[in-house]
């Protein structure tokens, strides 16, 4: 019973965990990344409409992650080459993804329909082992970004450059050059999660999913972790848990259905609350140039 709950879960968490562990380390280079949302949105349609074009699921998560990962640099460099805000940019980005992601996806959905293919016809076959997968492969990128982090010429750079990449570059980092990579790694696993939302955990593409905020959750999930690979495991696994089985709560603790729908954004909130108020938040710092403009030009941040 246990068991099977767990494994349950683990298309949901997969997709979290993904893109919050993508999220915190593109975070750690500096770069305020408020488009998650939408380019997690986007990496879902972009996914759903490759996946049914071709009926092929792999070509729909390589399309999903390349195109994410070519918006994380591009974000990257907007924010670091030019002196502009962070967060405009970023949000500008997140309703770009939005508007893309609505123009890849509703095509699809009529050619889908036009054609009557089933998603069963273009996303995973879900079987035991693939759900234990789901679990043992984001874990072990887990691990290797933490390794990157720590033990890296890399991982220094791009933790220095979040930091203070004005001294990160007088000591020689090419601040420019790490965000890049940053973006590039960071947005691939926002790609990826997404694609697994739409072949793994929705199995399928509808507008409503512009309506329910799941970049957003991902986003509090890895603040309220730290933006640490390892506690972002543990808190997408507990979302991931309290998002599928919502209904379920919903049912035992007596509540009414919007009541319900609002647990996993209460969580959130709860969990962000709860970071800040212990010593996790000294103990896991932001990075202290997260947002702020970087230009070689300025001699001061």
């Amino acid at each position: 019973m246990v068991v099977d709950i767990i494994l349950n879960i683990a298309p949901v968490f997969i997709t979290y965990y993904l893109v919050a562990l993508g999220h915190g380390f593109f975070e750690k280079s500096g770069v305020l990344n408020l488009a998650i949302d939408g380019l997690f949105i986007l990496a879902a349609s972009v996914t759903f409409a490759v996946s049914v074009y071709t009926l092929n699921p792999w070509l729909g998560l390589l399309a999903a992650v390349i195109v994410d990962s070519l918006f994380g640099v591009f974000l990257a460099y907007v924010t670091t080459k030019f002196p502009v805000s962070h967060g405009a940019v970023g949000l500008s980005l997140m309703f770009l993804g939005y508007g893309l992601g609505l123009v890849v996806g509703t095509p699809a959905n009529f050619y889908a329909s036009a054609r009557e293919i089933n998603p069963a016809d273009y996303t995973l076959k879900i079987t035991t082992d693939i759900e234990i997968a789901m679990y043992v492969i984001p874990l072990l990128i887990g691990l290797l970004l933490l390794h990157i982090l720590n033990y890296t010429k890399l991982g220094v750079a791009i933790r220095a450059s979040g930091e203070n990449p004005h001294a990160a570059a007088s000591l020689g980092v090419d601040v420019l050059r790490t965000r890049l990579i940053a973006g590039a790694i960071g947005y691939a696993l926002i790609g990826a999660g997404g694609a697994f939302f739409t072949l793994a955990w929705r199995s399928g593409w509808d507008p409503k999913l512009y309506l329910l905020g799941y970049g957003w959750i991902a986003f509090a999930i890895s603040l309220s972790a730290g933006r640490h690979p390892l506690l972002t495991a543990l808190n997408a696994w507990i979302f991931a848990g309290l998002v599928r089985y919502q209904f379920t709560i919903q049912v035992v603790a007596g509540l009414g259905t919007e009541a319900g729908k609002m647990l996993p954004f209460i969580a959130a909130i709860a969990a962000m609350v709860i970071f800040n108020i212990t010593p996790l938040r000294k103990i896991l710092a932001t990075p202290a140039s997260l947002g702020k403009i970087y230009y070689k030009e300025e001699k001061t941040v």
